[in-house]
């Protein structure tokens, strides 16, 4: 099933995608980087990284970003669990055929087909863009879901024709313009600055502030600007469509995050049957990284906690 309405007007169409981004990227490199395979399904060829003993935990990454931007939570994650980590179609250093193109109901269909080709239960977690990718497997293959653990899922459509959220959604869109600009303008490496300055409260230039290889892992996904501001619509998922999700699911947000996140993660919180709701105090929308090693050890006390 596609995951997300997009509006038929370009410009509005663009702030909605470009505000799906997902801000995450590696602080620091460990001794030793684990080695990369490739893992076929749906007609295409995926970098997965795979590391450690135990229930399989998958973490999905989402916009600007690619197998990479886990690279933080590894360690923790594969003592005493299988980390796996890849690639979505369209992002990351590799290159993908043309078809079909990118949008949330492909890479939604690719997690499936992944899955699919695993035949293994497990664990998904997901962080901004990629939150509404993991709820959707979770409702189309309860059989290979455990649980699922999300920071801020970007989900607009939860929020959206609800006049208690229209400022928060005037607000949030009104804040992509310059970003969309940027990337109109041919600048996409430009539109990636201001997206991440923007999203994480940083000041003008701030984006040069961060760890030379997180910038370097951004600036390699330029190239998937112009593929969201192109992407086609796609049926949204209602509260109703979670309602339909029976995985326990863990939704986490900062109490100083944007009112966007927060609104979403609490909306999406009381669609859900089976939701836990936690806010994490003094963090922002970039918790997973600024503050990874608390990001983990929530999530992994869900994961691991008996489902009575």
């Amino acid at each position: 099933m596609p995951l997300f309405s997009r509006k038929e007007d370009a410009m509005d169409r663009s702030f909605c995608l470009t505000a799906c981004v997902v801000i995450a990227f590696p602080l620091a490199v460990t001794a030793q980087e684990p080695e990369t395979k490739q893992v076929e399904a749906a007609g295409a060829s995926f970098p997965v990284v795979e590391v450690g003993k135990g229930e399989p935990v998958l973490f999905v990454h989402g916009a600007f970003g690619d197998y990479r931007a886990w690279d933080l939570v590894r360690d923790a994650a594969s003592k005493g669990h299988r980390f796996i980590a890849y690639t979505q179609r369209h992002f990351g250093t590799s290159d993908w055929p043309d078809e079909p193109v990118y949008g949330r109901d492909v890479h939604e269909s690719d997690l499936t087909a992944l899955l699919d080709t695993w035949s293994e239960p497990v664990h998904l977690v997901g962080w901004s863009y990629s939150g509404p990718i993991v709820l959707q497997a979770a409702l189309d293959r309860p059989d290979l879901v455990r649980k699922v653990a999300i920071y801020e899922p970007t989900l607009e459509t939860v929020l959206q024709d609800k006049k208690e959220y229209e400022q928060v959604m005037a607000d949030w869109n009104a804040s992509w313009g310059p970003i969309v600009e940027a990337s109109q303008g041919g600048d996409d490496e430009k539109a990636i600055r201001l997206g991440l300055e923007a999203v994480f409260g940083l000041p003008e230039g701030g984006f040069r502030t961060l760890p030379e290889g997180a910038q370097t892992m951004f600036l390699e996904n330029a190239h998937t600007v112009p593929k969201m501001l192109a992407a086609p619509s796609s049926i949204p998922m209602t509260c109703a469509d979670l309602g339909g999700i029976q995985a326990p699911v863990l939704i986490l947000y900062g109490s100083d995050t944007l009112p966007f996140f927060e609104a979403a993660a609490k909306e999406v919180a009381r669609c859900l049957p089976n939701a836990t709701l936690d806010e994490m105090s003094g963090e922002g929308h970039g918790a997973p990284l600024q503050n990874s090693d608390a990001v983990i050890e929530e999530v992994l006390a869900f994961i691991d906690a008996r489902s009575d």
